[in-house]
């Protein structure tokens, strides 16, 4: 645990020892949250004044924002570390911090088997994936993505630039999910229409006032039409994914993120977390995308896994089985 702390704290935030640092946890992340602290506390990383531990309690839904105290304490903070049952990620506390220059590592639904395993990663590697993958991306307009379980979806990211999800937060205002390893995108709102059917793992992971989903046990599609969900089939987990996107504000049925795994260690366990990094998966998302440079601010950010896609830029096919290691 003291050596994942030492990685998270000295090479993915790079902190300075007169930054101030907040971890934000839950009671069942608690265990997690005060390794890091324990470890920031007796390291001359950093100065202890400038170090505040918050443990909130844990949300019902991935998007919920914190409590008040804490969105407050976040506008004040160079680094937040964010190890929770939901993710606060695309919170607009999240938003306003690192407008603020706030540097965030989320950590949502992290668990001591994936908090040992993962964060310890050849960052280089990573990177260097991350990034030669996005070069096929420039200046590119229109994607559509299939799969042999029956996706197919087109829309565009004309304009949208790619966020670099490395597991490095050095710059100012900087966010990334740990453990990290994504090529990420915004998809413009409105254009995308047809069919994604989730065949890896699907959102909420976590025990939920609506029920838990992560595993597949059949696939879910879900049927958009300019931009948004129309239409969701496939049994009983698909009726879990419904009732949590009927139950958020109207935006949580905007499909909201496209993204390629980029992590050659991660592996399908049923923790989004974990899934969304595998190498060669893409992973769609519904809600808010603010922090991805997208314009759909909602109180929500549902993901789902798709194993084996092809992808293609203006009709150009993505070489994706080039980058597997």
């Amino acid at each position: 645990m003291e050596h994942i702390a030492k990685i998270i704290l000295k090479t993915c935030a790079q902190i300075k020892q007169n930054e101030k640092l907040l971890i934000i946890t839950d009671p069942f992340r608690k265990n997690i949250g005060e390794a890091i602290f324990k470890f920031a506390e007796s390291s001359p990383l950093i100065n202890k004044r400038n170090l505040t531990i918050a443990i909130i309690p844990a949300g019902t839904i991935d998007g919920e924002e914190p409590p008040e105290a804490v969105s407050y304490a976040m506008l004040k903070a160079d680094v937040i570390i964010m190890p929770t049952t939901c993710s606060l990620s695309h919170t607009k506390a999240s938003v306003n911090a690192r407008a603020k220059g706030a540097r965030i590592l989320s950590m949502p639904g992290i668990t001591e088997d994936i908090y040992k395993r993962i964060i310890d990663v050849d960052y280089a590697i990573l990177s260097s994936i991350t990034y030669k993958m996005a070069e096929l991306f420039k200046n590119s307009d229109r994607i559509k993505v299939t799969s042999s379980a029956g996706t197919d979806i087109t829309f565009s990211l004309k304009n949208r630039k790619p966020q670099y999800l490395t597991g490095l937060a050095h710059k100012k205002g900087s966010f990334v999910n740990l453990p990290d390893g994504e090529l990420a995108f915004a998809p413009v709102e409105g254009s995308a229409n047809g069919i994604i059917v989730v065949d890896g793992s699907l959102m909420p992971d976590q025990d939920s006032g609506f029920g838990k989903i992560g595993l597949l046990k059949n696939p879910v599609s879900i049927y958009i039409e300019k931009g948004r969900i129309t239409k969701v089939t496939g049994g009983s987990q698909a009726e879990i994914f419904l009732n949590a996107i009927n139950a958020a504000d109207k935006n949580g049925r905007t499909i909201a993120e496209f993204a390629i795994g980029t992590n050659p260690n991660a592996r399908l366990t049923g923790n989004i977390l974990e899934d969304e990094k595998i190498l060669g998966t893409v992973h769609f998302a519904f809600g808010s995308n603010i922090t991805l440079g997208g314009k759909n601010q909602s109180n929500i950010h549902l993901d789902g896994v798709i194993k084996e896609p092809e992808i293609y830029i203006d009709d150009n096919l993505f070489p994706l089985k080039e980058f597997k290691i």
